[in-house]
């Protein structure tokens, strides 16, 4: 894993999760729509809140979308919990590139998304700690 550097809002962004949740990030990132928070492995259920009440609570306060991930050492894993709440066929690791596979049509769309902004989170999700690619097949 390499060193991540946060700028300013985003360290700021960071601060303020943790102060309401009680969850450690570990990265934060945004975009135009959505604001992705990577918690520390097992941080997930205080981040959620009960009946994801602080992910509820955060979404308000900040008033985007807030995407939760779950980090984990093993790229498989991570790559997992990335695109949760969808599950893929496979997922093949390669030299530099990681391949979700899939047959149906409909989970590829999503994990591509509109314009495909689904994909483009994801690989940047992954490239922060991983140094490979992410396709869909």
């Amino acid at each position: 894993m390499g060193k991540i550097i946060l700028d300013q809002e985003t360290f700021g962004l960071s601060s303020l999760f943790e102060r309401m949740t009680g969850a450690k990030v570990v990265d934060c990132f945004q975009d135009a729509e959505v604001i992705c928070f990577v918690v520390a492995e097992g941080e997930m259920g205080k981040a959620l809140g009960k009946n994801a009440s602080n992910l509820h609570r955060v979404q308000q306060e900040f008033g985007k979308r807030v995407k939760l991930i779950e980090y984990s050492k093993d790229l498989i894993d991570y790559v997992q919990n990335v695109i949760y709440p969808l599950k893929v066929e496979e997922i093949i690791p390669g030299e530099g590139i990681i391949t979700l596979k899939d047959t149906n049509k409909k989970t590829k769309g999503l994990l591509i998304g509109r314009d495909g902004k689904t994909i483009q989170l994801t690989k940047r999700a992954v490239k922060r700690f991983f140094n490979v690619d992410v396709v869909v097949v």
